[in-house]
């Protein structure tokens, strides 16, 4: 597998067995001494008052940015039918172009440049005529309804911390998703397979910045949107280390007359909630404890499904010395090794944010807005 992809196509598994959108003004970086403070005091604020609905909105999402956030790019509401297109069975895309087949291999240059490939597509780097660089996840297999899925859910949100769907081809056969290019690779790549791994500012901004896009997912978008697969591989980073979410493959939307739907499980192993695992039950909740595992993973450089002392995994391993460190307060052995430039009250407050995201009842577990 090439991992040099800026949208990295997923493997998802259905198992019955255990286990560019609009652009606000830059936010001040995590590494100045005032949003620094600001994102910690939230943290801490937040769980000393114990309205853990409030705590990962710490920094998510005020209201303020997220309006601004939030406002469509204009630059992407046009839509291009081309007459030989295959539109018939094309899903609901309001301001995305349809391209033709023979449009995505000119622009493509005949699929010459790969940026990755996964076991149900293959991604490829691309420039439009306008001179904006894409990637292009051509769907090696029949993905029907999870290519729908993701077009229309993509095609309704515009947010800075949401990959941006620029268009899709349905033609001769061929499923292609066009996307904006994040071109800094995935989260992944970042904490577990590359030597040098960023340092805790960066670390504190991904973790932000990934908050803000739940955020809008959960409770900006109407119905709101279950990702159902949050994890570190489908968050891309730019290369100021800003985070977007992406593969909306197995997202779900969930009416306001709802509190959750039930479905077949897929995802991935290490990040599926308990609840959702046994149950098929999922909620904003489910995400909520896939961010959380997220959150560990920024700590420990520990993959989630990593045996650590003759663990199950990540979240197991923490949980298991959670209140000897509660009480003793030596947080610094979760602490990755590699990890650089970083004071130990935070990573304290992170941790503690991580695991009321993780707790085993959904119902414990906090909004990721307020």
């Amino acid at each position: 597998t090439n991992n040099t992809a800026a949208l990295t196509p997923t493997t998802t598994m259905a198992s019955p067995v255990p286990p560019a959108s609009s652009r606000s003004p830059m936010p001040p970086s995590p590494a100045s001494p005032s949003c620094r403070s600001t994102l910690l005091s939230g943290l801490m604020g937040g769980l000393c008052v114990g309205a853990v609905a409030a705590v990962v909105l710490f920094i998510c999402c005020g209201k303020k940015n997220r309006q601004r956030e939030t406002a469509p790019s204009q630059n992407r509401q046009r839509e291009t039918a081309p007459t030989n297109a295959s539109t018939a069975s094309a899903p609901r895309s309001a301001g995305k172009r349809i391209f033709t087949f023979q449009e995505v291999k000119s622009f493509t240059k005949d699929f010459s440049s790969p940026l990755g490939e996964g076991g149900s597509a293959k991604v490829y780097e691309g420039a439009l005529s306008t001179g904006e660089k894409v990637a292009v996840k051509l769907l090696t297999k029949d993905h029907g309804q999870e290519f729908e899925t993701e077009v229309e859910k993509l095609s309704r949100a515009h947010h800075k911390h949401v990959v941006s769907l620029v268009g899709y081809c349905i033609e001769e056969g061929h499923q292609i998703l066009v996307y904006e290019l994040v071109d800094n690779k995935t989260l992944k790549y970042h904490l577990h397979e590359r030597k040098q791994t960023p340092d805790w500012r960066k670390r504190l901004k991904i973790a932000l910045g990934s908050a803000k896009g739940l955020a809008y997912l959960h409770d900006g978008c109407h119905p709101k949107i279950i990702h159902r697969d949050i994890k570190a591989n489908n968050i891309l980073l730019e290369d100021d280390f800003e985070a977007k979410i992406a593969d909306f493959g197995l997202a779900k939307c969930i009416s306001e007359s709802k509190t959750h739907v039930t479905t077949k499980v897929k995802g991935t192993f290490g990040y599926f909630a308990p609840e959702y695992f046994d149950s098929g039950k999922l909620t904003e909740k489910s995400d909520v404890f896939s961010f959380g595992v997220v959150l560990l993973e920024l700590i420990t450089g520990h993959g989630p499904r990593e045996s650590i002392e003759n663990s199950s995994g990540l979240v197991d391993w923490v949980r298991s010395k959670f209140d000897r460190l509660r009480k003793d307060k030596d947080f610094k052995i979760l602490v990755a090794r590699k990890l650089q430039n970083y004071e130990l009250s935070e990573i304290a407050a992170v941790v503690r944010l991580a695991m009321t995201c993780v707790d085993l009842s959904a119902e414990k577990r906090p909004k990721m807005s307020k």
